[in-house]
């Protein structure tokens, strides 16, 4: 964590909950060296998060399931220890993937219903069959380069998010962007997680 790039799927599954796992049984001493490595990885990206968004994953491909993961680990950081330093970070995590982001559009398809989400994503299945994919976590926003140097990919629509996508990520709803607005099924089973635990009052 707190790296601004990544080789592709390196860091996957993109966070440790083995870490959350072994800490619950562990030694005293084990549980405190669990915790630090989680508050240490935080730490990394909350340092890069000097923007009005508080966030600093990496805008690589898959960097809504850095968000996810960032808000997870968290999340499990406070059950572990207790210490609720990184709450306004994890909230930020979970805004931003419902929709406190450039775009304004929530990465959840379906999510809020009567609210501004992906109407177009990159599924044929759901284009062809015209199902909407409801609670299906987008890829989310790429860095420039990365969307500029991939191949075969083309927006089937104008870009209405163009007034937005002048900076140094990009976002688009729009079938053709295999890179920003395909729904991802691992992402997904993340933020069913962290809402899990939302819904119990975490």
């Amino acid at each position: 964590m707190g790296a601004d790039t990544a080789r592709h799927y390196q860091w996957f599954p993109w966070h440790n909950n083995g870490h959350f796992e072994a800490w619950r049984h562990g030694s005293a001493g084990e549980k405190a060296q669990l915790v630090s490595f989680y508050r240490k990885g935080l730490q990394a990206v909350i340092d890069r998060a000097g923007n009005g968004f508080r966030v600093g994953i990496p805008f690589i491909w898959c960097s809504n399931n850095l968000m996810a993961s960032f808000a997870t680990q968290a999340y499990l950081y406070r059950r572990m220890s207790g210490d609720s330093r990184f709450r306004e970070y994890e909230a930020a995590a979970l805004d931003w993937l419902l929709g406190a982001n450039p775009w304004g559009v929530s990465m959840i398809i379906g999510l809020p219903q009567s609210g501004n989400y992906a109407r177009d994503p990159h599924s044929v299945i759901a284009k062809d069959l015209k199902l909407q994919l409801t609670g299906g976590l987008l890829d989310g926003p790429v860095y420039r380069s990365i969307y500029s140097s991939l191949l075969y990919i083309r927006l089937h629509n104008p870009d209405e998010y163009a007034a937005f996508n002048t900076g140094f990520i990009v976002y688009h709803d729009d079938v053709g962007d295999y890179s920003t607005n395909e729904p991802i099924m691992d992402g997904t089973a993340n933020l069913a997680y962290i809402f899990s635990a939302m819904a119990r009052g975490y």
